[in-house]
């Protein structure tokens, strides 16, 4: 029963983002073709906004499968720490610009560039989540 309810939420909150982004999309697609209708970008702003709607959901995913391990899987203190540590790393790359900003005062300005710091969350993520589907699955 826990696990029906935990699937429930998580759809109906992917299903819930997906519709609100989807439909902001159109709805600045419309604005920009009814109050420039001779601008050369006209839909840029649609294109974001479903490109941050797929992180969202991206997010919101990687979120299903922390929860879905804290309250289905058996848990060791290695798999969910990883857990944990990947959430936050995915979950810290909106914070790139902060993050690049205060290692370029602090440490180097090497970190002068965000690209840098988010090249480096998003690889530390996939590290991570890599080294947790193997601990998984040795036994």
């Amino acid at each position: 029963m826990k696990k029906k309810i935990i699937i429930g939420i998580f759809s109906l909150l992917i299903l819930i983002t997906v519709i609100f982004f989807i439909v902001s999309a159109i709805s600045s697609y419309n604005h920009d073709v009814q109050n420039y209708p001779d601008d050369k970008l006209v839909g840029f702003m649609s294109v974001i906004i479903l490109i941050l709607g797929g992180f969202v959901v991206f997010y919101e995913l990687d979120l299903f499968y922390t929860v879905y391990y804290f309250f289905m899987k058996p848990k060791t203190l290695t798999k969910s720490i990883l857990n944990v540590l990947a959430n936050l790393t995915l979950l810290s790359i909106p914070l790139t610009d902060s993050i690049a900003h205060f290692l370029y005062k602090h440490v180097s300005e090497i970190f002068g560039e965000e690209t840098i710091v988010l090249n480096a969350l998003f690889f530390m993520y996939i590290v991570l989540r890599i080294v947790c589907i193997i601990i998984q699955t040795r036994r």
